[in-house]
């Protein structure tokens, strides 16, 4: 199932043109027990470093800068992955031979797997060929390739550009992709499918492509999140608001999430006729990892399909090109909206006091977002009671600004006349009584 829906699915995809093919040739020393997967992912992974030399000679880049600087975060981030294996395993320098045996052959398999979607360097290949994969003749562990593939010249001056002047803060990180479907009135096994990654992780991936393709320069990889960093963000928001843009991990550092929720419904089932009805929806959200703020939202199409089948068609095909088409047509909205997003340097934590009612309290939070709109100001409402509140602003700026801002405010209007408290402790909005006229 996955070849065929790799074939629908791409078929309508626009791919950039390159100007012509590169060569590229790598080699991988294997094991005892590397699966052939395994072995074939690794000789991409090094066919696919020699075409990017090659085409960085081409762009007159420092291919040697270049790869100084990739193997020197490659070589942080390995070493972060080691650390937390001996945590995760217990591992320490008591452990007897055979443990130790163990925990380097698994060790090597995590970080060789990491190693592959480092930065995403497959992604500057539009597509490529696979010429002969072979044994070196006078070490058969030693494997071979020889592949050819297409660039895409600007995807690869970027990443170059990522490494080389190093993270600025402007910059986003990654676009993390994490998808939820829920089938209802339905198996995976009643659509054909034996295990529900072969239809979930198929239309993920190809959603992952798009972006891939169609990222805006303001991101540098596109990856989906796994189980490790899913856990890393469900720790990291633990913390308390104002202490996470000081402790967010590397990997999340101006970074952001589109989780993508699809639910499919058989609604109906003709066994005469032979035809399927489904009804489906989807929803996307588009979260800033380094706030956990949701920056948007979006609702797919609803709609209800009927589908006839015959010997020809697959219903698992079917059904997974319509839920990868559903959502791809938000994907432009998504991209735009990705573009004009501001980077958050400071969170500030205000506290209210004194506000006459929910209407006061709601006014005031729009006029701060009003008038905040150059430091790209968010509010978010952390706590309330009758009389106090908690607000916690998301900026582009610094303490300060802030405070300059909220002084310009005091006599905007009339119903919110409120005076500033500035302590070493906190930041504070008491607002002023309101005397009615009689």
């Amino acid at each position: 199932m996955r070849r065929i829906l790799f074939v629908l699915i791409l078929a309508n995809a626009s791919l950039a043109m390159a100007a012509s093919f590169t060569k590229g040739e790598g080699r991988f020393l294997t094991k005892d027990g590397d699966s052939h997967q395994f072995i074939k992912d690794q000789l991409i992974h090094e066919g696919i470093k020699s075409i990017v030399s090659k085409e960085l000679e081409k762009l007159q880049l420092n291919k040697e800068l270049f790869w100084s600087k990739y193997d020197e975060k490659l070589a942080e981030r390995l070493s972060k992955i080691e650390e937390d294996y001996k945590i995760t395993t217990k591992m320490d320098e008591s452990a007897d031979a055979k443990k130790m045996v163990r925990f380097k052959e698994q060790l090597r398999i995590k970080q060789l797997k990491y190693r592959r979607n480092f930065a995403s360097l497959n992604n500057v290949l539009l597509k490529f060929s696979i010429k002969k994969i072979s044994r070196s003749p006078r070490n058969p562990k030693y494997r071979i390739i020889r592949l050819e593939g297409q660039i895409d010249t600007n995807l690869l001056t970027k990443t170059y550009y990522n490494f080389v002047r190093g993270r600025r803060t402007s910059d986003y990180g990654s676009l993390f992709l994490n998808t939820q479907y829920t089938l209802s009135g339905i198996s995976y096994s009643e659509l054909g499918i034996d295990n529900e990654n072969d239809f979930e992780g198929e239309v993920t991936r190809n959603w992952l492509d798009w972006f891939s393709k169609n990222k805006p320069m303001n991101i540098a990889n596109t990856e989906l999140l796994d189980e490790d960093k899913k856990n890393k963000l469900t720790e990291y928001f633990k913390l308390p608001t104002e202490m996470m843009l000081t402790n967010i991990p590397e990997v999340f550092v101006n970074s952001l999430l589109l989780d993508i929720e699809i639910i499919i419904n058989k609604r109906n089932f003709d066994k005469k006729l032979n035809t399927y009805t489904f009804e489906y929806e989807g929803y996307a959200f588009l979260k800033d990892l380094q706030t956990n703020l949701v920056l948007s939202t979006y609702k797919f199409e609803k709609n209800v399909k009927s589908y006839r089948l015959t010997p020809e068609l697959s219903i698992a095909n079917i059904v997974a090109n319509h839920v990868y088409h559903m959502a791809k047509g938000s994907f432009p909205k998504i991209e735009k909206k990705i573009k004009e997003i501001t980077p958050v340097s400071t969170i500030q934590r205000v506290r209210l006091t004194e506000f006459q009612n929910i209407k006061q309290l709601n006014s005031f939070i729009d006029l701060i977002e009003e008038r905040g709109v150059k430091y790209s100001l968010k509010v978010k409402l952390e706590s309330i009671n009758k009389t106090n509140a908690e607000l916690i602003l998301f900026y582009d700026g610094d303490t300060e600004e802030v405070k300059t801002l909220f002084s310009t405010l005091r006599a905007a209007k009339k119903d919110l006349s409120f005076d500033l408290i500035d302590t070493d402790n906190v930041l504070g909005i008491k607002f002023n009584s309101v005397i009615e006229k009689i």
